[in-house]
């Protein structure tokens, strides 16, 4: 059966979907197929809505959000505890030592010592002393002086060596203070130019006074004990 189209009326074949006479397209073909298309369209774009729904609600979460920052939370807190019972805070003061010489800084330097010590010898360590005293060694080992060390041991001062060590400083120094907490450090310092080489071995007695990590040199439990019976003090 033929078929006529509907623009001029010319007689067309059922497979042709073109007007031979006008070139008009076959409506109904065309319908059929824009109707296809725009279903199509319409499915995906209302799946694509739905999977960025889903992912803007689980980014937005304000539960998970909550959950996940409670979560960073207890991990710092869980560190600084892991920090403050394994630290190392006790190598702070002797790490300023050495680099306050090296860079003949007096800041530096002094805030190796505790507050109270550090107020006494001060005047003794400012910035121009610390040039002449880095000076010297350049001309003992040459330019380039380089000053380092090593921890090579540690003793921990017991309870009782740390209470006369506080009763010292009491006495000594008209100090009240609290010391919690004593080492005895074995070190291997270095000093190198461009001439000559020392290596030595020292010790150093680092405590913790007033929440604090300072170094007291030569105040050792023994030397403690020998200045309070010399001064009439109760061990």
């Amino acid at each position: 059966m033929s078929k006529f189209c509907e623009k001029c009326g010319a007689e067309m074949d059922d497979n042709q979907t073109v007007c031979p006479n006008c070139s008009k397209n076959d409506e109904t073909k065309s319908e059929s197929t824009n109707t296809t298309v725009t279903e199509t369209v319409t499915e995906e774009t209302t799946t694509q809505t739905t999977n960025n729904s889903k992912l803007n609600f689980n980014l937005g979460d304000p539960k998970k959000i909550a959950i996940i920052a409670g979560a960073i939370a207890v991990i710092v807190i869980l560190i600084g505890i892991i920090s403050s019972i394994f630290g190392s805070g006790w190598k702070k003061p002797i790490a300023n030592y050495f680099k306050g010489q090296q860079k003949a800084n007096s800041k530096t330097y002094l805030s190796a010592f505790p507050e109270f010590y550090a107020d006494n010898i001060e005047k003794y360590y400012e910035d121009d002393d610390m040039e002449e005293m880095l000076d010297k060694l350049k001309d003992e080992y040459g330019n380039n002086v380089k000053i380092s060390y090593k921890i090579k041991d540690k003793e921990k001062i017991k309870k009782d060596d740390l209470q006369k060590i506080q009763k010292y400083i009491k006495e000594a120094n008209d100090e009240e203070v609290k010391v919690s907490k004593g080492y005895k450090v074995k070190i291997e310092e270095t000093i190198k130019g461009k001439e000559d080489k020392d290596t030595d071995t020292i010790t150093m007695y680092v405590y913790k006074i007033n929440g604090k990590w300072g170094i007291i040199p030569g105040l050792s439990p023994s030397e403690a004990k020998s200045y309070l019976k010399n001064h009439d003090s109760d061990d």
